[in-house]
């Protein structure tokens, strides 16, 4: 009988015990619902020229979903221990009319963290430095390049950025500029807008958040992008948000790819491919056959790696760091002296 009474006994505290946590848990819930929300009508820290941001402070809600997020226009700051400015549209680099001169000349670049220039000074950055060779090789053209890179950016985001803003610019030339991470998830997507919609746990966005609060403000309109388990953001379509499966993978790249040539063609300007490494096989694949012209600065890397005897690419002179892999401003000095010369061999530089 004792037996009997201890096991009900032990039965019920370990009822009331699940209970008790399962409340606890659904007020949490709770909590964190509407701690997200107030969180998320608040106005993001201003960034300042004081000290380093983060980059979820660099960014604002883009009205097109595709692009998902953009570079707050205006921007005076540091950010990876340089300066960054933005202009009244957002691109980095210093203010210049859409209307484009008479006798101008304008190359528009779409690219992420490395045509934005991460962790270099925008005048070491490869778009500033083709476009003084362009100037001195064009004496009485009015050159300019438009740089609409921003981190995390992949293919298909930069074909949005294309359509949405980038034709109002007219460029003669669009530089669509590949990094490996081009076909992966942007690195943060939109916060759901829905707080009480009871499919999505939402203690645990505010527990993400707060573990990763070096890189994420808890007053943001975003959530970090999931990842793959191996250092990446996701990229397999199955596994991301339904509403991102058309902008990852090798699908997403082509259409991305595809949708870029469809707007030169309709607008009357020219793209090129380029890279600061190597294009992945795959990739060039799929570039070969749309016949789009690319340029890479692959096989100038593997041999100077070569030649000086520097057996990882990673950590050395082309990269910031060994555990930063955005390149250096001699790498960024390399990809437009190679891309200044594919222009000038394709014919693509007025007279």
């Amino acid at each position: 009988m004792n037996a009997t009474k201890d096991a009900r006994r032990w039965r019920r505290r370990l009822l009331l015990l699940g209970t008790a946590a399962f409340v606890a848990l659904v007020c949490a819930e709770i909590a964190a619902r509407v701690a997200l929300a107030v969180l998320n009508s608040m106005p993001p820290k201003a960034p300042t020229a004081d000290h380093d941001v983060l980059l979820v402070e660099l960014l604002q809600q883009a009205e097109d979903p595709d692009i998902v997020y953009e570079l707050q226009p205006d921007l005076d700051c540091r950010f990876q221990g340089v300066a960054v400015h933005t202009d009244s549209h957002g691109n980095r680099g210093p203010e210049q009319s859409v209307e484009k001169p008479a006798n101008g000349f304008r190359i528009l670049g779409l690219g992420d963290s490395v045509l934005f220039g991460w962790g270099v000074e925008r005048a070491q950055c490869g778009l500033a430095d083709l476009e003084r060779r362009l100037a001195a090789r064009l004496p009485g053209r009015a050159v300019s390049t438009i740089n609409t890179g921003v981190p995390g950016y992949n293919t298909a985001m930069q074909a949005a950025v294309l359509r949405s803003k980038g034709v109002a610019w007219k460029p003669d030339v669009v530089l669509l500029d590949f990094v490996g991470n081009d076909l992966e998830l942007p690195n943060f997507l939109r916060a759901p807008a829905n707080f009480w919609r009871l499919d999505h746990c939402y203690l645990r966005d505010l527990a993400l958040r707060a573990w990763r609060s070096s890189w994420l403000d808890p007053r943001t309109p975003f959530v970090w992008a999931p990842g793959d388990g191996a250092g990446h953001f996701e990229s397999d379509p199955a596994l991301v948000p339904p509403e991102y499966r058309h902008l990852v993978g090798l699908d997403g790249f082509r259409r991305g790819l595809e949708s870029i040539l469809a707007t030169a063609k309709a607008h009357g300007f020219r793209v090129l491919v380029t890279s600061h490494h190597d294009l992945p096989a795959e990739v060039a694949a799929i570039v070969a056959a749309t016949g789009a012209a690319t340029v890479s600065v692959g096989p100038r890397v593997r041999s100077w790696l070569a030649a000086n005897h520097v057996r990882s690419y990673l950590g050395s002179e082309l990269t910031l760091s060994a555990t930063d892999p955005h390149p250096t401003p001699m790498l960024h000095d390399w990809w437009a002296e190679a891309v200044f010369a594919k222009l000038d061999e394709l014919g693509w530089l007025p007279e």
